[in-house]
């Protein structure tokens, strides 16, 4: 396609987490019908993996050297040169508070304006005046999407497009030998919890079910993957309580703490359980990634995941906050390998037909071509 339309893309932060990820693999789609360009950190996990991709890297950062936000006015500064340079007819947050950037400053865009809201929660009445003046936002789920508009959003300037996943690239993880890397006989099973460490994800819950799991499934190890961003201290504390709980119970042993890695699928791949306790969730990459690969789920009822995912179906859901109830549900599962195979089986072919990469890139390729 000659002169293709031109989009440029705002990504917030270096790192490479679910909201990154989603819209790489979207984004790869539409190379062919758009010249698309991401804004982004010089420097990290995102900016080598734009570079893997071959996209076009625009260095931008919304934040110093010291990582202290700059203001809107240098930022401004340091982005419509940027702009004017691409010559985009778009531009698309990725983020709530790129969009509530954007919206602050919208006369000084002459483009389309639009932006992900990947993230439910509570916003001032002036963060939503700001958002609302972006010509359209994209929820990552019914839930996402419902949660703005009792805030004020309104109707019309919302459009739901849930993220979608390369079913076929999730087949099977690269071999990995867990039970070698941390030292554990091979009679061992993993339960796996991933993503971000915070009070939103409530691993604390795990952490409190753990010992009424323990007796009755002495042979099943916890695997935690991801890290704490927050510095906030009460971020802190909570990571310092739940290790402090894990060794009062004794089962310090059972959990293994495996940080970040670029290797999710391999670690999917010899877990025989996803667990995911989230106090809220939009619409999380992690269930997309566990379903793809047919692994059975226990997930909260919560935000997005009941879009995506069937009760007793294609996972089996408990209540936020209810360490009895996740700990009934993993004893259940635990003790029961024909309904692990079966929830996994049918979270793939759901997921499968329903939240494929293909059909949330060709969502988003229409709602941009109608501003084009």
């Amino acid at each position: 396609m000659l002169n293709k339309p031109r989009i440029a893309i705002l990504m917030e932060f270096p790192s490479l987490l679910g909201g990154e990820r989603s819209l790489l693999a979207v984004i790869g789609q539409l190379k062919q019908q758009y010249e698309l360009f991401l804004f982004a950190p010089r420097t990290g996990p995102l900016a080598d993996q734009i570079k893997s991709s071959g996209q076009n890297h625009i260095s931008f950062n919304i934040r110093d050297e010291q990582g202290i936000r700059k203001s809107d006015e240098v930022l401004l500064g340091e982005l419509l040169p940027l702009l004017s340079k691409v010559d985009c007819q778009i531009v698309h947050g990725n983020s709530v508070s790129m969009a509530r950037f954007l919206g602050r400053h919208r006369e000084r865009f002459p483009q389309t304006v639009t932006a992900h809201l990947r993230d439910i929660m509570k916003l001032s009445a002036r963060a939503i005046q700001d958002i609302s003046r972006l010509d359209r936002l994209i929820a990552v789920s019914k839930a996402t999407a419902h949660s703005y508009q009792t805030q004020g959003v309104e109707f019309d300037k919302m459009q739901v497009i849930h993220n979608g996943i390369d079913v076929h690239s999730f087949l099977r993880g690269v071999p990995l030998n867990l039970h070698r890397e941390l030292n554990l006989p091979g009679s061992v099973r993993f339960a796996a919890t991933i993503g971000q460490i915070g009070l939103r994800k409530g691993h604390d819950i795990l952490i409190e079910a753990i010992p009424q799991i323990a007796n009755s499934h002495p042979d099943w190890h916890y695997l935690i993957v991801g890290e704490r961003h927050s510095t906030k201290a009460e971020s802190i504390a909570h990571v310092e309580k739940m290790l402090e709980s894990l060794k009062e119970s004794g089962n310090e042993d059972r959990v293994h703490w495996l940080g970040y890695r670029t290797d999710v699928a391999n670690i999917l791949e010899q877990a025989e359980l996803l667990i995911h306790p989230a106090r809220q969730e939009p619409f999380g990459r992690v269930l997309l990634e566990a379903a793809a690969m047919g692994k059975a789920i226990i997930a909260t009822d919560v935000g997005g995941t009941g879009e995506m995912l069937v009760h007793r179906e294609s996972a089996w859901f408990v209540p936020a906050n209810d360490a009895q109830s996740l700990s009934d549900a993993c004893n259940k599962l635990m003790s029961d390998s024909e309904l692990r195979e079966s929830l996994g089986r049918n979270a793939r072919q759901r997921i499968s037909k329903q939240f494929t990469i293909e059909k949330s890139a060709h969502e988003l390729a229409l709602l941009w071509q109608h501003f084009l």
